[in-house]
């Protein structure tokens, strides 16, 4: 058995430029974690500069939040930091899940 190679380009290079997107192609993130509410508390927390979506799924806390940053300048430490200040329990790693 003889294997042949040879390093010809598969492709051919091709001069038509794709099309731009109409908007920025840097996705935006969305923040999900779990965490513990307030005793007296069963709704959202009210974040400035945050989206704020709950379930009442989680395994290691009451729910699992999912954060969408309003503002590109806010991150995982300020979600964290934002829950706290209103008597949330951030539990374990935030997670980013990229759109």
């Amino acid at each position: 058995m003889t294997l042949n190679t040879h390093s010809a380009s598969t492709f051919r290079q091709s001069q038509m430029h794709a099309p731009q997107p109409t908007r920025p192609a840097t996705p935006s993130s969305v923040l999900l974690l779990e965490a513990v509410m307030p005793v007296a508390e069963q709704t959202l927390p009210v974040l400035p500069g945050w989206e704020l979506h709950m379930w009442p799924v989680a395994r290691l806390g009451d729910v699992t939040l999912e954060a969408r940053p309003l503002r590109p300048d806010l991150g995982p430490d300020d979600l964290r930091t934002a829950l706290q200040n209103v008597g949330w329990t951030p539990l374990g790693r935030v997670w980013t899940q990229r759109n």
